[in-house]
Formats: C-alpha cells, structure tokens, sequence
C-alpha cells in the first residue's frame, strides 16, 4: 500500500488470502482497507494513533454503508479516496470513493466514527482535543447510512445460525473484536443458507456494543423481501452486539 499525493489516493494491491472462492475480495477484506485508510488520513491530519494515545483516546467506527458497482479479484489493484465531512455533536462522518486500477470508481462507502476515551470507551466530546475544530468546516455527506433496527429475541422464535468466539486473533489494540470480524462473521451467516455465487453489491453494519476476549456470540439470519439482515448477540448478558444487512 502506499499514497499517491497528488491524487489523495490510497493504493491497495489485493492478495490471494484477503478473495474468496471466485477469487473476488472478501467484504472483510475491503473492510480492513477502509478503516487502514481511514486511519491513514486521520494520521496525515493530526489525529492518528500516536496521538490519540497521547490523549488517551482511539477512533471508533459505528456505522459504515459500502455500495459496490463492482468487485474487484485477486491480483487488481484498487485506489481508496477517503475524507472527513465534519462531525454532529460526538458523531464523526467519513467518506470514501473506491477506485479500479483504471481509475474508474467502483464503489462508495458512507460511515459513521466516534472518538472514545481508551479505558471505558464512552465518547469524547470533540472539542475538548486541540485542533480538533478543523471539522467544524467540512462539508457534510450527502450519502446516509440508517439505523438497522435489530430482531427482538423476544418476538421471533429463530434459531441462532452460528455461534462465534472472540479469540486472539479477533482482538485488537483497542482490546475488543475487531470491526471487519463482524462483517466475516456476518457473511458466514449468510452464505450458510445461500448458494456461492451470489455477488453482493451493497452491505451495511452497525455496531451497537463491543464484544471483549472470550465473550461468545450468537448469530441469527432474517430472510427479508429484498435483503438478508444478520445480527449478533452476546451469550451471557443477552446484549446486542450487531446488525447487518446485504443486498444483492
């Protein structure tokens, strides 16, 4: 991966273990590309890593919405464009363009950040970090990714598809699973029931509680009329972790 300045592009080479069977990119995959572009573009701003941990403070995503006209397949390259468009009270919206290796867009993706204090995870207001007015003054998205409303437990007799576990491999330096676990584990719902070759053009996430080492979560599957919702739940408290829908 490097960044192309002129272009404000950030260029990803896609290799055999990030594609599935088709040899097309896994959705976690490209996940993982966005939030390193993300993070990338916080950094050259003055906000990355190093200095959040100064504050105390980390980035964390709560929505994200990707619409894909295209996917792209092993051995391509893609160009990721992201940028800021200011933030709503703790709300942090960002934006990204997806592009081929001709340059030609192939998908958009909306998504929603907070910054959150490292120990508890509770929200930091933004203008309590110096600097941080810069996006006061950015353009707001045009683009909207919804609240997923999740199935109540109560009111479906549904049996879990899947359970999963937070190993150490799902963990990382904000010490809870990952986000582009959760799109892996939602796509593994939902090819469970699905044939193979189904390519998915659009799939949003939102995130509603994080899931720490060794928690484990159950995972249910809604058919709808036009799409498949997946959600997650924490085993031993019950709490909601996720929500997923894809469209194909």
């Amino acid at each position: 991966m490097h960044y192309i300045e002129e272009e404000n592009l950030y260029e990803f080479a896609i290799i055999g273990p990030e594609t599935d069977i088709h040899d097309r990119l896994h959705y976690h995959s490209l996940f993982a590309m966005l939030q390193e572009a993300a993070c990338l573009d916080v950094d050259r701003h003055g906000f990355g890593a190093d200095v959040m941990d100064r504050l105390e403070a980390c980035w964390l995503v709560l929505r994200m919405k990707v619409n894909m006209t295209r996917i792209p397949k092993w051995k391509d390259k893609i160009y990721i464009r992201t940028w800021s468009c200011g933030f709503q009270r703790v709300f942090f919206n960002r934006d990204f363009d997806i592009f081929d290796s001709d340059k030609n867009k192939i998908g958009e993706v909306t998504s929603v950040w907070v910054i959150a204090h490292h120990g508890d995870h509770h929200p930091v207001r933004p203008q309590t970090i110096p600097g941080m007015e810069m996006y006061e003054s950015a353009k707001p998205s045009d683009r909207k990714v919804g609240k997923i409303t999740p199935i109540s437990l109560s009111e479906t007799d549904a049996k879990p598809i899947l359970k999963k576990y937070a190993d150490f491999s799902d963990i990382d330096r904000n010490m809870h699973v990952n986000n582009t676990r959760y799109v892996a584990w939602s796509l593994d719902a939902f090819y469970k029931e699905m044939a193979h070759d189904f390519e998915i053009k659009e799939l949003s996430i939102n995130y509603s509680s994080e899931v720490k080492p060794d928690e484990e979560v159950l995972i249910y599957r809604t058919q709808k009329e036009n799409s498949v919702q997946v959600d997650g739940f924490e085993v031993k408290s019950g709490r909601h972790v996720f929500s997923t829908e894809i469209l194909c």
